[in-house]
């Protein structure tokens, strides 16, 4: 439900472009009009012209150097009218919420990431998926949590939320603050048990359980991706619930079997458990009167927009214009 356009870069473009537009754009512009706090923004490097920058050589390719200065013009031309805007963003949110006196704590932080890294292995797995899928170290994935988490608490600062609608909302959306338990599977399907039961001695002794399903395992869906069923919801309806009994009962990294599903005689193996504890009620009612408040709230995209314009924000490169 959250409806703001996110502008996300990898890091190591923001961090070059922070620097650059602190060099190329920062040096002319009027302190005055965009004081920079304290700790909170680049430390600007040496003026474009000095030595050592611009003609700094990042690269060679068959002799020829490329220039710090020629990565540089690239990446504003590129990525430098959004980069500026992000960096522009977060000092008027930063400072509307110290004018309002919101405060998004490390714990906050702390226990917003928690729920957003349910559903993967670990919390280094989602830290991982983040950098592949965004570009974003652990600390960007951080700073970019906190900002959005102070937007919100801005855009629902002044909003009334009636007791009625939150009880409603709890009541449509229980499973929303249900417990969950997913389960990751994979399973080896033959048709006699005599067979299975052999093929899991041949486990127990070290064989590759991958290895036997492609050579043995009479489900044509999943004989060639090592039986694999994929994350699946403990009471998955499309599953034999024999299995899904059978895969609960078991820790990470074990096998049973055989099973006797309406498929054959199976061996199943858990390789990965997500478990998610259910809200406490008044966890739930937060959870809800946040929900339906972002609902009733100002697009984020408008409010983002009118703290740039409360707090004079002004592109002064002609080149970082639109």
């Amino acid at each position: 439900m959250r409806r703001t356009k996110r502008l996300l870069l990898k890091p190591i473009v923001l961090l070059a472009l922070s620097c650059t537009l602190g060099v190329e754009a920062g040096c002319t512009a009027d302190r005055a009009e965009a004081p920079t706090p304290s700790g909170s923004g680049p430390t600007p490097l040496a003026p474009s012209g000095a030595p050592g920058l611009s003609e700094d050589p990042v690269a060679i390719v068959d002799g020829e150097p490329i220039l710090r200065g020629q990565l540089l013009n690239q990446l504003l031309s590129s990525y430098g009218e959004q980069t500026l805007r992000v960096l522009m963003l977060r000092m008027a949110v930063e400072r509307e919420t110290k004018a309002v006196d919101i405060v998004v704590s490390d714990e906050d932080v702390a226990q917003e990431l928690r729920k957003m890294s349910e559903g993967y292995d670990s919390e280094e797995q989602f830290y991982a998926a983040r950098r592949e899928q965004l570009g974003m170290s652990p600390d960007e994935v951080r700073k970019d949590t906190k900002y959005r988490l102070q937007l919100e608490r801005l855009a629902i600062r002044t909003v009334q939320v009636p007791e009625t609608e939150i009880d409603r909302y709890v009541r449509d959306h229980q499973e929303e603050f249900a417990g969950r338990v997913r389960l990751k599977v994979a399973h080896l399907v033959v048709d006699k048990r005599s067979k299975a039961q052999d093929l899991l001695s041949q486990l127990e002794q070290g064989a590759d359980f991958g290895d036997l399903v492609s050579r043995y395992s009479t489900d044509e869906d999943t004989a060639a991706s090592g039986g694999e069923l994929g994350w699946v919801e403990d009471n998955d309806p499309f599953l034999d619930p024999t299995l899904l009994t059978a895969a609960s009962q078991l820790g990470v990294g074990e096998i049973t079997g055989p099973v006797r599903t309406a498929s054959g005689y199976e061996l199943v193996l858990l390789s990965g458990r997500d478990e998610t504890r259910a809200m406490a009620p008044d966890e739930a009612r937060a959870e809800a009167r946040k929900q339906l408040a972002l609902a009733k709230a100002i697009p984020l995209g408008e409010l983002e927009q009118s703290l740039l314009d409360k707090y004079g924000a002004k592109v002064l490169d002609p080149s970082l214009r639109s």
